[in-house]
């Protein structure tokens, strides 16, 4: 973990059971899903849509309807080289920038957890409202500035395999079922308009509810 807040609430809701079971190929398929999940969220501007796709392909949820908690336990400072980005290096920036936090959830299942740190003034005033007043995903309220999104920085929070299984081998394993820990991986992104401003920088960490589904059946 980075020093950086942790995530609240999937700590609550984490249930640690799976089919997933502690043998190399069921490591190396769980590898192989987060890094799917990876790539699929590095080449998508919006990450709601992406988890909202995951969802629906590995059927993680009765409904698979994807719905956004915004926390209100107040505010937390945005990280220093973040807020750079954000703003630029002029000392007499004096946008305001406001600080909304965001569960993603499905079923009563929480996917990811987004900070955002954005600049009202750099949005439309419709949009400010709604980021402001109601729980709708950052990026659906403001998809109206077909954005982009560049990855500033990423850590990995928990992987299937050790660390140089490619030269030292994976262990055998014990063949009980993998307890998953509650995280997998954050990103830390900012979004810009078409103009290339930056309009918000964004802290997004996912669960291990993304893995939630059974191994796929081997041949006989």
């Amino acid at each position: 973990m980075s020093s950086l807040s942790a995530p609240s609430g999937p700590s609550k809701m984490h249930n640690t059971s799976t089919q997933w079971r502690d043998t190399p190929l069921h490591r190396l398929m769980l590898a192989t899903l987060i890094e799917k999940l990876e790539n699929r969220l590095l080449a998508n501007p919006s990450a709601t849509r992406v988890l909202e796709q995951w969802i629906n392909t590995y059927n993680l949820a009765p409904d698979n309807n994807l719905h956004a908690h915004r926390q209100t336990e107040g505010s937390t400072p945005c990280p220093p080289f973040l807020l750079k980005t954000l703003l630029g290096a002029s000392d007499t920036q004096t946008e305001d920038v406001h600080y909304r936090k965001v569960q993603l959830t499905a079923h009563g299942k929480v996917f990811s957890e987004a900070e955002n740190w954005y600049v009202p003034a750099r949005l439309s005033p419709e949009m400010a409202t709604q980021l402001n007043t109601t729980d709708k995903p950052f990026g659906l309220v403001v998809a109206a500035l077909n954005f982009s999104r560049q990855l500033i920085k990423r850590e990995s929070l928990w992987f299937p395999l050790p660390e140089h299984w490619e030269r030292n081998g994976i262990p055998a394993g014990s063949d009980r079922p993998i307890d998953l820990p509650p995280y997998l991986f954050r990103h830390m992104a900012v979004l810009r308009a078409q103009t290339g401003q930056a309009f918000c920088v964004v802290i997004e960490t996912y669960t291990t509810e993304t893995l939630r589904l059974p191994p796929p059946a081997l041949p006989a």
